[in-house]
């Protein structure tokens, strides 16, 4: 599990995928959602953890693997 600090979010990374999740692609973020995403599973802090449009609680990100939004 990857948090950052200051945080709304839990980063999980996943094997599976919840039927009730909506799935995102990495590419299709905005820039501020994927430095957060990038900084917190290499176990960092971002820089905005508050500025994250379009990143809700339950998605799933496929990034280098799957990531569950929490």
């Amino acid at each position: 599990m990857a948090h950052a600090v200051d945080s709304e979010y839990d980063v999980n990374r996943t094997d599976s995928v919840p039927e009730s999740a909506r799935v995102r692609h990495f590419d299709e973020l905005d820039d501020s959602v994927q430095d957060y995403l990038v900084h917190v599973t290499e176990g960092k802090s971002p820089q905005d953890p508050n500025n994250l449009s379009g990143l809700s609680e339950g998605d799933v990100v496929v990034f280098t693997d799957y990531y569950h939004i929490q």
